[in-house]
């Protein structure tokens, strides 16, 4: 019986040790050169007009493929090998499209040219289904901006050299609508913090009429400049942007609409302030009225005004307040068939939805409890539901739900774990649920509004992975030295041993509402578990001040946004060091932007905590970044010295021990390698070593031919020599 016993130990155990052997041991070059891995997505969907169908893109066969919903028939919509782009007379090659209304023309963006990280110049061209035939947007070889076609599909309006224009698609006559656009007015086109911090890709909106456009009009006249040098040819150049700091001067925005039948345009009444923000606007039902959100420079008090556009007359119906901030989203909905809307507020210490009528009289709070509507998706007037996403339940999780405008009759539509996202046909019948987890790809899957599952659209199983044995995250909360407690993750390695001591990688962020801890796909999953290949553990946590936890966690951030950021990443550690199996002397960070900022207050700051540090385009100064973004979080750096000296790197150099990495793209529009600079210049005056790498012409994502191998590859060859 012993020998039999014996036997079957070292059977295991070579049994092991051969499962072991053939895992495959992963290369950056496996994961940022080879498409071995790749995930597969559906890209360009679009629901028809009828919801009888979805469209998507297929563009390496430059095409669009229809879905028939009934039937799951998928058949080829449109051939673009069919359609000559008239600029090259070669078949037109697909970017992106958008339908009009009736589902009966296509408007092609083609040979888009990036000019900041979130918008691009592009050749737009209009096809018309019935006829088939195609029209270039201005004309054949020009790139402009915002291209968009009218509801009702007979004009297509952008945006060119800081001018509105519109294009009639019967004659095809072009009528400029704004005149004085040039390097400091805008019009129809947000300035580089507008679009970077309020999320907005264009200025202008069609009205659900067709017949009038309200527009942003930008005069960055007295807002600073910010410049830096390209370095490419013999001489270099240098580029030059409109980027106002914190506590410096703003745009002033104006809020116009323009009538196409009498060719006049309105301006709204926005008040006597100018230092003010309108970083929404969006039709009502009625298209002689348009709704305004205006928010004051501390960004504490948002209002929702209604314009008549006739005479740009507005009035006050809505008032949201903070004692730090209101977030802007883009819940606000206004009912067709009711003279009602839904707006989202934190006002009860979460965001929920609540239901007005026009005057701003509160009807209903639809939602309530301790969790945090994530979006609005819209509502289904003949039914009377609200459909939404929210972490019900669990915090690191989102969910798809319905409500009824009564506020009852709450559903969940989905059943697995993890993050969903939902977009619904236009009769509201059905949905596309796009979801993953920790241990499962994206997966989209075609749904009834009730959340019955129809069937698969496209999923991406672990087989593509069955030479590789990943190393998935595990959940955990763990309390803080005060009591607190934190969420977070932890990864293993597959082969762990807990009599063995691992050192840790520490990924993390920390910005105001932000989250890193989700029940969702990892996109480094490959990345990470190459590390614990090399004996690393990886963890994150989410520390007091980011998202997810209702308002008075989030706004534990305010004034001094690296605090708490830093406190609970040094109590991670602290908590970290605690574990049998973890090697104290042996804690690292790594982060990009807001997470390149904590990494550097990690290892300056709380030096005593880390050993060493990898900072990805990090911020080193609030006073250097962009009014919106930061004073949102810390208010003026006039009224909040100590706040802003405080949560400076350049206070904490002295500190700085040693084991760092600095990367910075030298064309970053967005964090400045300015940043970079002075923490190394603080660093050099004080004889502090450290590593340092550039990127030239990559902006803050470092994107560029080969980047994020060398980038990856880089960083993994300083953990393993530093950590």
């Amino acid at each position: 019986m012993k020998l039999i016993f014996k036997a079957l130990v070292l059977l295991s155990f070579f049994s092991l040790q051969l499962l072991h052997a053939q895992q495959k041991a992963l290369t950056v070059e496996d994961i940022f050169k080879s498409r071995q891995y790749a995930l597969k997505s559906l890209s360009g969907v679009h629901w028809l007009p009828d919801s009888r169908a979805l469209l998507f893109t297929q563009k390496e066969e430059n095409r669009i493929v229809k879905h028939e919903v009934e039937t799951g028939e998928e058949s080829v919509w449109l051939e673009l090998e069919d359609i000559v782009d008239p600029h090259t007379g070669k078949a037109l090659k697909l970017f992106s499209y958008r339908l009009s209304k009736d589902g009966q023309k296509i408007l092609f963006k083609t040979d888009a040219k990036r000019v900041w990280r979130r918008y691009d110049e592009a050749r737009f061209l209009v096809y018309d289904l019935r006829k088939k035939q195609i029209k270039a947007v201005f004309n054949d070889s020009t790139r402009v901006r915002h291209a968009k076609l009218s509801p009702d599909g007979q004009w297509v309006g952008f945006v060119f050299e800081n001018n509105i224009y519109v294009q009639n698609l019967k004659d095809n006559t072009i009528r400029q609508i704004t005149h004085d656009g040039s390097q400091v007015i805008l019009n129809g086109k947000f300035d580089w913090v507008y679009e970077e911090e309020f999320g907005q890709s264009d200025g202008w909106r069609w009205a659900p009429d067709s017949r009038k456009i309200a527009f942003w009009r930008i005069d960055q006249s007295n807002e600073p400049t910010f410049s830096w040098t390209e370095f490419d040819g013999k001489y270099g150049s240098v580029r030059t942007i409109h980027y106002p700091k914190a506590g410096d001067a703003n745009a002033i925005v104006k809020i116009g609409v323009y009538h196409l039948e009498n060719e006049k345009t309105v301006w709204m009444d926005l008040g006597q302030e100018t230092d003010i923000y309108i970083p929404r606007i969006l039709w009502t039902s009625d298209p002689q009225t348009l709704a305004i959100q205006r928010l004051n420079r501390l960004q504490n008090h948002l209002e929702l005004l209604l314009a008549d556009v006739a005479d740009g007359r507005t009035k006050v119906v809505l008032t949201d307040e903070d004692s730090c901030w209101v977030d802007v989203r883009n819940d606000l909905q206004f009912l067709k068939t009711r003279k009602q809307f839904i707006w989202t507020s934190e006002r009860d210490g979460y965001r929920h939805i609540y239901l007005y009528d026009l005057n701003g009289r509160l009807i209903k709070q639809l939602t309530s409890g301790p969790w945090e509507v994530t979006r609005v998706l819209g509502v289904d007037e003949q039914k009377g539901s609200v459909y939404f996403t929210a972490n019900k339940g669990n915090t690191i999780e989102n969910h798809i739900f319905s409500i009824d405008l009564d506020g009852s009759n709450m559903k969940q539509l989905d059943n697995e774990s993890g993050t969903h996202r939902a977009l619904f046909s236009p009769d509201w019948k059905y949905f596309i649920d796009t979801y993953s987890s920790a241990h499962q790809p994206p997966v989209q899957v075609l749904k009834t509004a009730d959340g019955k599952a129809v069937r698969a659209l496209l999923e991406n199983k672990l087989d593509i992975f069955e030479d590789v044995q990943l190393a998935f995250p595990e959940f955990l909360t763990f309390e803080t030295s005060d009591g607190v407690s934190l969420n977070a993750r932890i990864i293993k390695p597959v082969d762990f041993d807990p009599q063995k001591k691992y050192p840790v990688l520490i990924y993390g962020y920390g910005g105001p509402g932000s989250q890193l801890v989700r029940n969702a796909w990892g996109r480094n999953i490959l990345w990470y578990t190459l590390l614990t290949q090399k004996g690393y553990i990886i963890f994150t946590v989410d520390n007091r001040g980011t998202g997810g936890r209702g308002k008075a966690f989030k706004n534990l951030a305010y004034g001094d946004i690296g605090k708490y950021a830093l406190k609970d990443h040094i109590e991670a550690a602290k908590y970290l060091a605690k574990l049998p199996y973890v090697d104290e002397s042996r804690i690292g960070i790594w982060g990009w932007s807001g997470g390149g900022y904590l990494t550097l207050m990690c290892m300056t700051k709380g030096a005593e905590y880390f050993k060493a540090g990898i900072a990805v385009a990090p911020v080193a100064d609030f006073r250097l970044y962009d009014t919106i973004w930061t004073e949102r979080y810390m208010g003026l750096p006039q009224t909040n010295q100590a706040g802003y000296d405080s949560t400076s790197v350049l206070t904490y150099v002295d500190r700085y021990k040693g084991g760092l990495l600095i990367v910075h793209g030298a064309s970053d529009d967005n964090v400045h390698m300015q940043n970079t600079m002075q923490v190394i210049k603080q660093l050099q005056l004080q004889g502090k070593q450290f590593r340092l790498m550039i990127y030239p012409g990559l902006n803050h994502s470092l994107q560029g031919a080969g980047a994020h191998y060398h980038l990856y590859k880089m960083m993994t060859d300083f953990i393993v020599e530093n950590l």
